[in-house]
């Protein structure tokens, strides 16, 4: 077997250590972004590629370093394969081909299969991982990374990650609160999210908090009666978390999305909620927080006024690793 790192083609280099790796983003950065295969009768573009190739153990290379040979993971079979790489200039893949019609000696062929993991890839944490670890008498964040000999590993980014639960923190709005309201009811309200550790790799956890008043006379009070029935308040909304753009999802991946319903218990009647969200081997970027068309029903009043009040999207962004 030939070693990674032994590639002779930067740009191959990258392709297959990215397929590898199954990182996404790193494969995309591989690739021209009008990078096709082929494979016999079969053509297809890096998403295509990306969804059914798992895996590529090199146990051959050209002495330019453009074709390999080795064994191929597809869709759950092994099999011998060529691959004759096209570059669009120096750092990425611009056309590939693949043959399948190729013998392997069969110490390479089973060296080989070992190799492949028992037909799964391994993968290793994305380029840009954050998670804390201590050191001494201190917890530090630690970026995954290439070393200064080359290697990838975890390097310590000096920054130090003394509360296990928050590292970054965002808020929707951005300063203050918000305030929704009709003539005799209103709402005022944030959405936080915060970045922390869920162990040692990053979690978020996201929590919404309203209180509420109505208007009498001259000024407006906080929810203050006991209430019954309908008249109870509650906000309704959907809250979404959805993940970075990807090569095989250009949208993005929705990773949550929730119905809520949040009732006050008593007076003041205060809406909270929370929820935690594990990032663990989720593509690493930017990831973007809502809780959209919510709406608080019930209060003091609402046997008499209109005291329904439509709260207008919150939406966090929020970057996961460095």
């Amino acid at each position: 077997m030939i070693s990674i790192e032994k590639l002779r083609q930067p740009a191959v280099r990258a392709f297959i250590e990215s397929l590898n790796d199954r990182d996404e983003k790193a494969f995309a950065e591989a690739v021209h972004e009008k990078f096709t295969y082929t494979h016999g009768e079969e053509e297809g573009d890096a998403a295509g590629f990306y969804t059914a190739h798992i895996q590529f153990v090199v146990t051959d290379q050209s002495s330019d370093g453009f074709t390999l040979t080795g064994v191929m993971l597809k869709t759950d079979d092994e099999v011998a394969a060529r691959l004759t790489f096209f570059p669009a200039g120096y750092a990425s893949v611009g056309k590939l081909g693949i043959s399948t019609d190729v013998e392997i000696p069969r110490d390479s062929f089973i060296d080989a299969l070992a190799h492949l993991g028992g037909g799964r890839a391994q993968a290793k944490p994305a380029v840009g991982t954050l998670r804390r670890l201590k050191l001494g008498d201190h917890y530090f964040v630690h970026r995954w990374g290439r070393g200064a000999m080359g290697s990838a590993d975890w390097i310590n980014t000096g920054e130090k990650a003394p509360d296990p639960d928050v590292y970054q923190s965002f808020h929707s709005p951005a300063h203050g609160e918000q305030t929704d309201e009709v003539r005799v009811s209103r709402v005022v309200s944030r959405l936080s999210v915060d970045l922390g550790w869920d162990g040692t790799y990053q979690k978020a956890t996201a929590r919404f908090h309203a209180t509420l008043s109505f208007w009498e006379a001259v000024a407006w009070f906080s929810e203050k009666y006991r209430l019954a029935g309908e008249s109870i308040p509650k906000v309704m909304g959907t809250l979404t978390l959805t993940g970075p753009p990807t090569l095989t999802v250009p949208e993005g991946t929705v990773i949550s999305t929730e119905k809520i319903t949040v009732t006050g218990g008593k007076p003041p009647y205060p809406i909270d909620f929370t929820r935690e969200f594990p990032l663990t081997g989720l593509p690493l970027g930017t990831y973007t927080l809502t809780l959209a068309n919510a709406v608080k029903t019930g209060g003091y009043w609402s046997s008499k006024y209109n005291t329904t009040i439509a709260i207008k999207d919150h939406s966090i962004s929020f970057t996961v690793g460095g």
